[in-house]
């Protein structure tokens, strides 16, 4: 949690021990909002990315392998792009 804290430091972080919250969350979008949410999966081993920006949606996953930061500073640049399109 801290690595995601200090990327994004004007981040909500949110926790989920169950699947089905996960995946409620992952769902459940605001209307016409420009927002990207981050899912840290320890267990697939990727950092997932799904967006919404200029009403455009994106997605896309980096494996972690085992360099959590490095997965972070990829996934960063991604939204960093796809926010400028």
């Amino acid at each position: 949690m801290a690595l995601l804290q200090q990327t994004w430091a004007n981040a909500k972080l949110d926790s989920f021990t169950k699947p089905a919250l996960l995946r409620a969350w992952q769902t459940n979008w605001p209307p016409e909002t420009d927002l990207v949410k981050i899912i840290y999966d320890r267990n697939a081993a990727e950092v997932r990315v799904l967006g919404r920006w200029s009403g455009k949606s994106f997605a896309t996953s980096f494996p972690v392998e085992t360099d959590l930061a490095a997965a972070l500073t990829q996934a960063r640049a991604f939204i960093q792009a796809q926010s400028q399109r």
